[in-house]
């Protein structure tokens, strides 16, 4: 498993970014605790960063795609408006433990 960040450096309406070897991730605080997506919008497989690590926020909550305003649900990683609609961002399976938040390991991967 890799670490990623400690849970207290987190805060809803913001966002992280991390690159693993699977790619580039996600990382949000939803009340349900903390989720991780693919850095990958599914309308054209942009990345949802508008520079290196700052992300859009709606006043709501929801993460926008900076280059066509598509919107996402922070907790399930559905589109709930724009070019996208209907479909969602990828999961990618994070742990907690002792404080931080961990990637956790996939079907074959190194569980080191």
């Amino acid at each position: 498993m890799k670490k990623l960040c400690a849970v207290d450096e987190l805060a809803e309406g913001s966002a992280k970014a991390f690159d693993t070897p699977g790619g580039g991730i996600v990382l949000l605080l939803t009340v349900e605790g903390p989720r991780a997506w693919r850095n990958v919008c599914p309308h054209q497989g942009r990345s949802l960063d508008f520079a290196p690590g700052e992300f859009l926020f709606t006043p709501t909550g929801l993460l926008v795609c900076p280059h066509h305003g598509a919107c996402f649900e922070p907790g399930s990683g559905a589109c709930t408006d724009g070019p996208c609609q209907g479909s969602a961002l990828t999961a990618v399976p994070v742990t907690v433990k002792d404080g931080h938040v961990w990637l956790a390991p996939q079907d074959g991967a190194d569980r080191r």
